[in-house]
């Protein structure tokens, strides 16, 4: 589908640090402007590092109806058919050796399988997580959270993102040593979260497969996001828009800079933007 001028056809959200606000809750204003979009027929679409699991209650809240990015684009679910439709896990070999040496040298750590969300023992924010599996309704997904199985690397572990948290200065150095030329590593500037991800998989490009399925153009779609994992997606689309909050890489790339996560972002850019969409 072409480009078609001042016309906006689709609207990719990261969650934390872009949507969510500092209580990991949606504004109330960016409900509503949302509400608006999606009858106006802009699609509405969850662009989110988190594992599937850990976001349905949002498309919920925001009355999504379509397929949503999660893994970093890894995966692509479609919760009201409750079926991953699409997914790339990183090469057993390499997840073995990582959590391995994960394991050995007690760094936390969290992992995407698709069948779950699994947490190291001295992994210190589940509670996070835990927190969001409580306020889950009957209607969602609730996640399936829990501590790596006894054996699991003994077999094939289908894994799309591993995070580590406070990685040690020598466990970063042999994370990069082992995922050159292999696999993205990203590395948080402060240091306190290296994130080992699926080979040729991010936002943009799940949003160009997305786009390509839907039927609709990444020029003519806007994108909010706030940090280095969304920075693919944020060159793919038209309409950058990352919050004031975001990482100096990401409002480098920022074709509008709005609101901070904590006061209603996407209503702030799509009032500057696209106001004819909230008449």
């Amino acid at each position: 589908m072409e480009k078609a001028p001042n016309r906006l056809q689709a609207l990719f959200l990261d969650l934390d640090g872009s949507l969510l606000d500092s209580r990991r809750q949606v504004g109330a204003q960016d409900r509503e402007t949302i509400a608006r979009l999606l009858a106006r027929g802009v699609r509405v679409c969850i662009a989110t590092g988190r594992h599937y699991e850990l976001s349905m209650r949002y498309w919920r809240e925001l009355g999504c109806s379509g397929p949503f990015l999660a893994s970093d684009g890894a995966v692509l679910y479609h919760p009201g058919e409750r079926r991953v439709l699409f997914w790339r896990p990183i090469p057993g070999d390499l997840v073995r050796e990582a959590l391995g040496l994960a394991i050995a040298r007690g760094e936390e750590f969290y992992f995407h399988a698709l069948e779950a969300a699994y947490f190291s023992p001295n992994f210190g924010r589940i509670g996070v997580w835990q927190d969001y599996a409580a306020a889950c309704a009957p209607e969602d997904l609730h996640p399936a959270l829990g501590q790596m199985p006894r054996g699991y690397l003994d077999g094939s572990p289908q894994v799309m993102t591993v995070m580590f948290h406070l990685p040690t200065p020598e466990f970063r150095q042999e994370l990069e040593r082992l995922c050159q030329g292999r696999v993205p590593l990203y590395l948080q500037p402060e240091g306190r979260i290296a994130i080992l991800s699926s080979p040729d998989c991010d936002k943009g490009r799940g949003a160009s497969q997305l786009a390509s399925r839907e039927g609709f153009c990444l020029e003519n779609a806007m994108a909010l996001g706030d940090t280095g994992n969304d920075l693919p997606l944020l060159r793919r689309v038209g309409w950058p828009v990352v919050p004031e909050n975001g990482s100096p890489d990401a409002l480098a790339l920022a074709r509008f800079v709005t609101a901070s996560n904590d006061n209603n972002p996407v209503t702030r850019a799509v009032e500057a933007l696209f106001p004819e969409y909230l008449a």
